[in-house]
């Protein structure tokens, strides 16, 4: 049996009468009635008992009826499903990301995404660009959010968020009160940072925007999330460079000021598999590239 036999077998089931099955069907009578004489066939039972006078079911044909139903819907339900894997609105799309990238617009984006397609499992993972790296050769994520660096073979990026770097102080520090601090203010001062093995791009920026001020910093405190940054600043342990988004985090005695001459942007990537093709992580990537606005 086939599914457009079924089909015609239930229009005549609830119908009882060929022409008005074959009218419901917008088919001719003839194929019809072929149809269902095979369908017969295939079984080796009579489903449909008919005179003159009438079209009734048999006992097996009821059973038949019952079941095409079920077979009927779960046909319906899985072309459904199918249609929306491969209009990506349905699936899954796992997400690694560096810490600070979530407080720029991408977690807007990421759950703009979420909500308007919920029958997509979105599924997220703070990790280190390098760790994202290799999660996605893995085939543990699907798209990463990092700080740039040197892509291996098989891995494509593009930019999908670009600001400025700023400078976190203590509410207490000497130069809290200007509105713009030149970084070769900071010449004299402890700075707290990533380790650059932990994030070599992030690292290289801020060490370049620190010679092209004329000195080396003093890295003093390394740590590995931008948070716990923010929190030794605030107590006084040293200053950083971070991304402007940075800005946002609020702590006691802590102050947040544009750098001037600061010429080199801070960069968040997106990552994925070069021969990527699920529909659902597709259409993520580009959520996440949607232009940026001020």
């Amino acid at each position: 049996m086939d599914l457009r036999q079924l089909r015609y077998f239930v229009a005549v089931a609830e119908e009882l009468h060929f022409g008005r099955a074959a009218k419901r069907l917008a088919i001719s009578q003839p194929p019809l009635s072929f149809n269902i004489r095979q369908l017969e066939a295939s079984l080796g039972m009579e489903l449909l008992r008919r005179t003159t006078r009438e079209v009734a079911l048999t006992e097996a044909g009821k059973v038949i009826y019952r079941e095409a139903l079920k077979l009927l819907a779960l046909a319906r339900d899985a072309e459904e499903q199918a249609r929306r894997a491969a209009n990506g609105e349905a699936g899954a799309v796992h997400i690694g990301f560096v810490g600070s990238s979530f407080l720029t617009r991408l977690a807007s984006d990421v759950r703009a995404y979420a909500v308007a397609r919920p029958e997509v499992e979105v599924v997220l993972y703070e990790l280190s660009s390098y760790e994202q790296i290799d999660a996605l050769q893995r085939g543990q994520i699907d798209i990463g959010i990092v700080h740039p660096r040197v892509m291996p073979s098989g891995v494509s990026s593009r930019v999908l968020h670009r600001e400025d770097f700023v400078c976190l102080l203590p509410a207490t520090h000497p130069l809290a009160g200007l509105e713009a601090i030149d970084a070769k203010q900071l010449q004299h001062d402890d700075f707290v940072l990533f380790p650059r093995d932990f994030s070599p791009g992030y690292y290289d920026k801020i060490l370049s925007l620190c010679l092209q001020a004329g000195f080396t910093p003093h890295i003093r405190h390394k740590v590995r999330n931008m948070l716990t940054i923010a929190t030794l600043v605030s107590h006084e342990f040293g200053v950083s460079l971070v991304p402007a988004s940075l800005g946002k985090v609020q702590l006691p005695n802590l102050v947040c000021r544009a750098l001037k001459h600061a010429s080199d942007p801070s960069d968040l990537r997106g990552i994925w598999r070069h021969d990527e093709t699920q529909p659902a992580v597709l259409a993520m990537l580009e959520q996440l590239a949607q232009p940026q606005h001020p």
